[in-house]
């Protein structure tokens, strides 16, 4: 529910009143033109009236019944000069990372108007997409609409040398992480002397000569360089395959330069085995035609100065070791995935993930154990044998995302089937679900940030919507011991009796099952450790990203930070945890001020009321500064309102953050 959101697999619902938008989950379908979130600011944006039979329930029941691409569902492989000839009303594409969509049926559907949709005719639309909306699930609301795959080549200029630049990789940092490190934004490698040779998985010589094994079936290449070091390069690949490049099983013949684990890390006294493994980057595209899409689904390049993963093993254990130039990873950098024998590492670095992908040698239980080294940049992932003494001849077999540096938004997005252990009445319509990931996964959801939630909804299929997970309860001291272990899920769902996707989940009962997605890696909170002063204006169930963030920002005793929450509610019965925040506002009296605004109070409540206004909030506030943040969550017209009263106290756009 991050905030604001309404819908399903779209963002907003057309034709509510301003009571029904006032408890809405989720994030707001379109932020304020001024927000931070927006490029060049301007005035907030307004939605459109939409034509009788167009409303949200009206496009899902329209694209789940027929293909709307107009291509007969042939995908095609569009170049930017056929895109720009479909640029006018009653003939619309556009693309979105990568992607090319005929949306000239879904124009009429657009709560932003068919104008507004126009702005992206004929064009790359991805930056207008992320200024207005980029949690939107573009790719489950537009699915018939898919026309096929934007095909761009890399611009590059010569450098001093001659050789052509790579443009470098836009990165965005999250709540509290630092930016992602230069070595992982590398100019393209020179084409290295290669010789064909086959990969067995043991440890191969140095000459061009000798013939390897591939255990994957799949040619490889020796690559020597300058450095006199080598590694195993990936095959060169078709113009049909060029998306979905699978690395080989790389091996590193020298011998690792990792200290292995002491004693006292490993715990047994046995010895233990040790291998390396290396990414290098694949062969240039032999010619221009091969070379398409490198612009906006290349992969970057992963050398063993950037990224490269290791494993070793003792009686008991597998530990899988990730060494990386990122400082201060955290469990909020890692996904971890296992099921039967295929197991998945999703490394998240700003908005690049790096992937093990590997079907293991043997089995290994669910107990998974995750740490760091001192400086944070390296990651073990240690997991038990099944046969404990058994000694793997390797880790195993690389399967699709194996060794690969991608972008968050290319990045593959994986449904699991989660447990509902419990739910809890919030209020008369706001259930608390305790959702636990599958044995083998583990998670940590960063605050503030985001899941996704689908469910099948009758006459509709499947159905999703993002919801942010909050935690077991306000107090930090009852952190629920699933959170701590990355295995369990708390949601906040309000249940609209007409909504789309909420009466499925609001019949959900402890056993039932429900799918969860990954969460948004793509969401760039501001960096809240540079303020001292931190406003939240929320409304309903805009509440969700705060319990996460307050409490984060409440444990960290070293430094001093004044909160201000403003919780803007219809009724009293509607308040969101109301004891819970009053027990932590109790806690830390210094540090946090809690102020409930009512629209629609009873008789005998004595606090404040009315809407988002200047007279309501403006004594309360801290003063607009540079060490000064306010974030702003709730439904489209209370965010754009609380937005105006920000600029009219003189905020500045560095100054608050729309959700």
């Amino acid at each position: 529910m991050g905030c604001g959101r309404v819908g399903c697999a779209i963002t907003t619902v057309t034709n509510t009143t301003d009571d029904e938008m006032s408890g809405n989950l989720g994030v707001p379908a379109f932020p304020a033109l001024a927000s931070p979130q927006r490029a060049g600011g301007g005035k907030p944006r307004n939605k459109v009236a939409l034509k009788p039979g167009r409303s949200l329930m009206d496009w899902i029941r329209l694209s789940k019944s027929k293909d709307l691409s107009g291509t007969g569902g042939r995908l095609q492989n569009v170049t930017p000069e056929e895109l720009a000839k479909h640029d006018k009303e009653g003939d619309v594409w556009t693309a979105i990372r990568g992607k090319v969509y005929n949306v000239t049926a879904y124009a009429e559907y657009h709560p932003g108007g068919a104008e507004e949709l126009m702005r992206a005719a004929g064009k790359d639309g991805t930056d207008l997409f992320n200024e207005v909306h980029r949690w939107v699930n573009y790719e489950s609301m537009l699915e018939s609409c898919l026309v096929g795959r934007l095909r761009t080549t890399l611009h590059t200029a010569p450098n001093s040398a001659g050789a052509p630049k790579r443009k470098p990789l836009k990165v965005q940092t999250g709540f509290l992480k630092p930016p992602i490190p230069s070595t992982l934004k590398l100019p393209q490698a020179p084409l290295p002397s290669t010789s064909s040779v086959e990969n067995t998985g043991s440890k191969p010589s140095t000459s061009s000569e000798d013939k390897l094994e591939n255990t994957c079936e799949r040619p490889v290449t020796i690559i020597q360089d300058n450095t006199g070091g080598i590694a195993i390069a990936a095959p060169e690949t078709s113009q049909d395959e060029c998306d979905t490049v699978d690395n080989p099983w790389p091996i590193n013949p020298e011998p690792s330069k990792a200290p292995l684990p002491d004693a006292a890390s490993v715990q047994e006294k046995d010895s233990i085995s040790h291998e390396s493994v290396t990414v290098s980057p694949p062969e240039a595209a032999p010619n221009e035609e091969d070379a398409m899409d490198i612009s906006v689904n290349a992969v970057p390049t992963v050398t063993r100065e950037a990224l490269r993963y290791d494993w070793f093993q003792s009686d008991k254990n597998v530990t899988i070791v990730v060494y990386t130039k990122w400082k201060g990873l955290t469990r909020e950098n890692v996904i971890l995935d296992k099921t039967g024998r295929e197991f998945q590492l999703c490394l998240i670095l700003g908005e690049q993930q790096y992937s093990v992908h590997v079907e293991l040698e043997g089995e290994v239980t669910d107990k998974i154990n995750v740490s760091f080294g001192a400086s944070g940049s390296k990651l073990d992932v240690k997991l038990t044998k099944v046969d404990a003494g058994r000694k793997w001849a390797g880790l195993g077999s690389p399967l699709d995302m194996d060794g690969r540096l991608v972008s968050a938004g290319d990045g593959v997005r994986k449904y699991r089937a989660c447990l509902v252990e419990s739910r809890v009445e919030v209020t008369h319509d706001t259930v608390l679900f305790c959702v636990r990931l599958p044995p083998g996964s583990r998670m940590w959801v960063p605050a503030g940030h985001h899941v996704y939630v689908r469910g099948e909804v009758s006459g509709f299929g499947q159905v999703e919507r993002p919801y942010t997970p909050v935690p077991s309860s306000l107090p930090p001291a009852q952190v629920g011991p699933g959170e701590e272990q990355g295995v369990a899920l708390y949601l906040m769902i309000k249940v609209y009796p007409q909504g789309a996707l909420t009466p499925v989940l609001g019949e959900l009962q402890p056993g039932d099952r429900l799918d969860v997605r990954d969460y948004d890696t793509t969401l760039a909170l501001p960096p809240l450790v540079n303020f001292t002063s931190i406003a939240f204006v929320v409304a309903g169930t805009g509440f969700t990203p705060v319990p996460g963030l307050v409490t984060r920002l409440l444990s960290q005793d070293d430094r001093k930070v004044d909160i201000t929450v403003f919780f803007f509610n219809k009724q009293e019965r509607d308040i969101l945890w109301r004891g819970q925040l009053e027990e932590l506002e109790q806690r830390h009296a210094k540090r946090l001020k809690v102020i409930h605004v009512l629209s629609d109070p009873g008789h005998e409540w004595t606090g404040r009321t009315g809407r988002i206004r200047r007279e309501v909030v403006g004594n309360d506030l801290p003063a607009p500064g540079p060490v000064t943040m306010a974030m702003v969550c709730g439904p489209i017209q209370f965010n754009q309102a609380a937005v105006k009263v920000l600029q009219e106290m003189g905020y500045q756009d560095s100054m608050y953050y729309v959700f």
